[in-house]
């Protein structure tokens, strides 16, 4: 029967790694913060309203810069977020 060597537990980091890309660091800090801070069922509508237009601001965000996706797929989705916290604004009222 062969012998089978497991993967290394930890393996070693390259010697060439370089920092970590900060636009891609401050969008995971930011979608992070904005995950932790998503409404749930005792949320008020004005405070769904801001939660979906900080939503909206960071696909604006991401749109923006346009690396690794579809520009107008993610404008699209921060229309829809905008859509969605107008009306939540207007439930409130």
């Amino acid at each position: 029967m062969p012998t089978v060597v497991p993967p290394a537990l930890n393996p070693p980091t390259p010697t060439n790694a370089g920092p970590a890309d900060k636009p891609l660091t401050s969008f995971a800090v930011d979608l992070s913060a904005l995950l932790r801070t998503m409404p749930n069922l005792s949320t008020t509508d004005r405070e769904r309203a801001e939660w979906f237009d900080r939503k909206a601001d960071l696909l604006e965000r991401v749109a923006a810069d346009g690396r690794g996706c579809d520009p107008v797929e993610v404008r699209e989705l921060a229309r829809a977020a905008r859509v969605k916290a107008d009306e939540l604004r207007q439930e409130a009222n």
